[in-house]
């Protein structure tokens, strides 16, 4: 197993990786000897009050397929290493499915919603020649807090500002917000691009913006909890 598990990690193949948080899942392509596995849902929420969730991985195939399932950090918090992952490794068979348990380290107090990032690597255990390529799915992966309600509307925290050539974004609530990366000013239409479709709790940006004209608001594509869009709205700019 530690032989395939070296293989599943590192790979003797090129391999594109694309990781889409707003619309939920991205997968690492590999040609046909790939294995696949269908995930629950584009979107992971372990509520605090619960204490863990369990998520539904199933192998249509027709080989066994071995799972490695893993939560990483999306930003330098380190709330992955309080979620524990069991099993983190795991054979599954053609048409079988597998739960896989998320839980929260005991002691947690949290105090805002946090966005990682789980990921779900996976390799036929039966490959012609030898050869085993793996796929990866990476979805979201919400920690809800006990003291936090759930909002719908959370992008109604977010507050913007200009300043000569720059836009600052600030997310002043305590929710996760995740949005498209295009922020339209209006009524210039220039446009201003976020480095990754969410803004985690508490945290501001600052992006430069070319010829930002007048702007009084900006233009947004609020994302809901599992990385759909909604319709557009439009915020005001803080004198």
């Amino acid at each position: 197993m530690n032989v395939l598990l070296s293989k599943l990690r590192t790979g003797s193949c090129a391999q594109f990786t694309a990781l889409a948080l707003a619309l939920g899942t991205s997968a690492l392509v590999a040609p046909a000897m790939a294995s696949t596995f269908q995930l629950q849902s584009n979107t992971i929420i372990l509520e605090e009050r619960d204490g863990r969730t369990a998520f539904n991985i199933k192998n249509p195939g027709t080989q066994p397929i071995l799972l490695v399932s893993r939560v990483e950090d999306l930003d330098g918090n380190d709330m992955a290493g309080n979620v524990i992952v069991t099993p983190a490794v795991t054979r599954i068979d053609p048409g079988q499915s597998q739960l896989v348990n998320f839980s929260l380290k005991k002691g947690m107090k949290l105090d805002r919603e946090y966005l990682l990032r789980a990921s779900f690597e996976g390799v036929s255990q039966k490959a012609e020649r030898g050869m085993r390529m793996p796929i990866r799915q990476q979805i979201g992966f919400i920690v809800q807090p006990k003291t936090v309600a759930a909002d719908a509307r959370p992008w109604q925290d977010l507050r913007f500002a200009v300043d000569g050539t720059t836009l600052k974004v600030h997310n002043s609530g305590r929710h996760v917000i995740r949005i498209g990366p295009a922020l339209t000013l209006q009524p210039s239409g220039a446009v201003a691009t976020l480095p990754h479709p969410y803004l985690m709790a508490g945290e501001s940006i600052e992006l430069p913006v070319e010829s930002i004209g007048v702007a009084q608001q900006v233009e947004i594509v609020p994302l809901s909890r599992y990385g759909f869009a909604n319709e557009k709205a439009l915020l005001p700019i803080t004198p």
